[in-house]
């Protein structure tokens, strides 16, 4: 899907005083980052190594493991067209709603699509045999899966792979990664992004992390100088300093926590629950497409109308906590709008 994901502000004229379209990091721009890039600006009059080593061995030593356990990636995105191209023409069961790319990669590489959704699956899902894609946590919604469930699952389908896409596990405090669970089990495969919760989506930065004999299969499809030098140099200072740039989960709770409570004061909105900084919300009237015409043309305010997600339907939108003085203004919007559509 070459559109229709979020932050789709640059298709728009006026500016854009508030984006809750994206579920990036709102906090993560830094100046630091800026400079670190500026001195390491002539590298590129040169080519970038070819899969990215320096990044992949500072990531090996992050992690805590071997560096043939790793492919750096242009974005998690680069992640899932090579794993769907290794496993061409496999079965592939993705749980839904989620991050439409899984579809789209395995489409373009011919695999039999099978669907569940979120609410039917749990520890004791038996799938049948091939790929398993599951978002964790959840885009768009914020569900979750702990690591208990996550090994169940693993344990009941060995003949099963799981692609487990962990991009926004550090936007809650309430699950944690299934890297540790790389070595008892061979039939996972990690995929990581950096963009997200270092605020650097317009570096194209991702991971995949699995055993070394699905990674080298994997590595086979891979093209050579995906990852540019300024995204290698920018991923090894982010990893270097990451505690400086990481999102401030509490914080983010709390502006969550009270943002979603001023939102369900509202009428005609149904917030869903979410364990992480993005949550969906259902209009009782109207579409998401004319809400966010209306919010973008009168408020300068982007949403994410979230009717795009398979399993989801018009009245749906997805929002992304931002600072206090923006979830105002979003909040003052929704008034004004559901006094004119009451």
């Amino acid at each position: 899907m070459l559109h229709g994901h979020g932050d789709d502000g640059y298709q728009y004229k006026q500016a854009i005083a508030a984006n809750f379209s994206s579920n990036v990091w709102f906090g993560g721009k830094s100046e630091n980052l800026k400079q670190h890039l500026f001195k390491n600006w002539d590298k590129i009059h040169s080519y970038p190594e070819a899969s990215a080593e320096s990044l992949v061995n500072a990531l090996a030593n992050d992690l805590s493991i071997n560096s043939n356990q790793i492919i750096a990636t242009n974005g998690a995105t680069e992640a899932f067209y090579l794993i769907a191209q290794c496993f061409s023409q496999s079965r592939s069961s993705i749980v839904i709603p989620t991050f439409s790319e899984y579809e789209d990669a395995c489409k373009v590489n011919k695999h039999e699509l099978f669907f569940i959704n979120w609410t039917e699956l749990n520890r004791n899902t038996i799938f049948e045999e091939g790929l398993i894609w599951i978002c964790n946590p959840n885009n768009p919604n914020g569900n979750i899966l702990n690591l208990e469930e996550m090994e169940e699952m693993l344990k009941l389908n060995p003949k099963s792979i799981f692609v487990i896409d962990e991009a926004y596990i550090d936007f809650t405090d309430e699950v944690v990664s299934c890297i540790d669970l790389l070595d008892k089990y061979q039939n996972l495969i990690l995929v990581k992004s950096l963009t997200k919760n270092f605020s650097i989506p317009g570096l194209r930065l991702g991971y995949l992390i699995s055993n070394k004999a699905l990674v080298q299969n994997i590595q086979f499809y891979k093209a050579p100088w995906t990852v540019n030098s300024l995204a290698i140099e920018a991923g090894k200072f982010l990893l270097a300093n990451k505690m400086d740039f990481l999102p401030p989960v509490n914080y983010y709770k709390s502006t969550t926590k009270k943002l979603i409570g001023n939102l369900k004061k509202i009428p005609g909105l149904q917030i869903h629950p979410s364990k992480t900084s993005f949550f969906l919300v259902e209009l009782e009237k109207s579409t998401a497409f004319e809400l966010k015409k209306h919010l973008i043309s009168n408020f300068g305010i982007l949403i994410r109308d979230a009717a795009n997600f398979r399993g989801l339907n018009s009245s749906f939108f997805r929002l992304a906590t931002q600072t206090d003085e923006k979830n105002q203004l979003l909040i003052d919007a929704l008034i004004q709008w559901s006094k004119l559509n009451s």
